[in-house]
């Protein structure tokens, strides 16, 4: 057992080298040109910086006081803009800054299409977005005003149809703009399969449902049978016997490890319809690459590059869409036999 164990280890260690080597070697060309981008950037970047001290050490002062002149001659009623020295190092620092995101932006547009062909029937689109019109029946979109996407994926995998990019959604408060979410968006949708009901799971450490309940009208809290998963994500659901089945063992364990693994400060997932949708709350900027220092040849940093986009792929696996009617047809043998449920996945 364990010679074949060890051969079946090799040949997939073998079959992964090889994919990767086929990877790196239709990428090649075009991180050849992104390389001579890289420096050409670099060098520009590099000369902004120097130039930026000084410019900074000069305008500060000189700002700071026009700022303070205006603040003491403003009256009560008048709404004199008093932030001159913000906005000018803001200002500088993008054009400093622009050089890195000009690169970026080209490695992105060359190289992430590539890692959409080699996933599969993929799509990439650097502002595409998943429309609100199909999340928003989700019931787990927080209200919000703005709605801003990029590094969109779509296409499908093992027959279920997947999308995904970044998303942040703001709203007005005041005269101010608050971010209510910002994070990965994955929508799945399985054309010839449907669910029952409508449940909902939640892990939620910023509170952003906490004011978004009330459109869970209809839902109660599932009964199920493990307390440590109460304990740490709330479900609710229109029906409890699909719940049960849709959230069992193996599931929880998946959804644990896919919450740790993103390190998330809010995790919410909606199973409606023939749709599920998981938004994952994350402050890291995914789908980047390596920073303008680091050349663009160098093949760890593409590879995982590559891995963060093939590792979302694994909710499919992860969430193993199921077939509800047979989560029926196993209830009503289950009443006739009273036997306990058999996993249905």
């Amino acid at each position: 057992m364990f010679d074949n164990t060890h051969k079946d280890n090799n040949s997939k260690s073998e079959l992964k080298y090889a994919a990767d080597q086929t990877f790196l070697a239709r990428c090649r060309p075009k991180l050849d040109l992104l390389e001579n981008l890289r420096l050409e950037k670099l060098a520009i970047f590099k000369r902004r910086k120097k130039l930026a001290v000084p410019l900074a050490a000069i305008m500060t002062p000189v700002l700071g006081f026009v700022d303070y002149m205006l603040v003491m001659w403003q009256n009560s009623n008048d709404d004199t803009f008093a932030g001159l020295t913000v906005v000018a190092l803001g200002g500088l620092w993008g054009w400093v800054t622009s050089p890195k995101r000009q690169y970026a932006r080209a490695y992105k547009s060359d190289i992430l299409p590539e890692i959409a062909k080699l996933i599969g029937d993929f799509t990439y689109d650097v502002k595409g977005k998943i429309p609100m019109n199909e999340l928003k029946p989700s019931k787990i979109i927080p209200n919000h005003t703005r709605y801003t996407s990029e590094d969109y994926f779509s296409g499908h995998y093992k027959g279920v149809g997947i999308r995904f990019s970044e998303i942040k959604l703001t709203k007005k408060k005041g005269k101010s703009t608050v971010t209510v979410f910002n994070g990965l968006a994955v929508f799945l949708h399985h054309g010839a399969r449907k669910f029952y009901g409508h449940t909902i799971l939640t892990k939620d450490k910023s509170g952003l449902t906490g004011g978004d309940r009330r459109k869970w009208s209809g839902l109660k809290r599932a009964n199920l049978v493990d307390l440590e998963f109460e304990r740490l994500f709330d479900v609710y659901t229109s029906d409890q016997v699909e719940a049960r089945y849709l959230i069992d063992p193996v599931i929880i364990e998946n959804i644990k490890t896919l919450y740790n693994e993103y390190n998330g400060n809010t995790l919410l997932a909606a199973f409606y319809e023939g749709r599920v949708l998981i938004l994952i709350g994350s402050k890291k900027n995914h789908f980047e690459p390596a920073k303008i220092e680091v050349p663009a040849t160098n093949k760890a940093e593409l590879l995982a590059l590559r891995n963060e986009v093939t590792q979302i792929l694994g909710i499919v696996d992860r969430l193993a869409l199921f077939d509800p009617a047979k989560v029926r047809a196993a209830e009503q043998q289950n009443s006739a036999s009273s036997e306990p449920a058999t996993r249905l996945f």
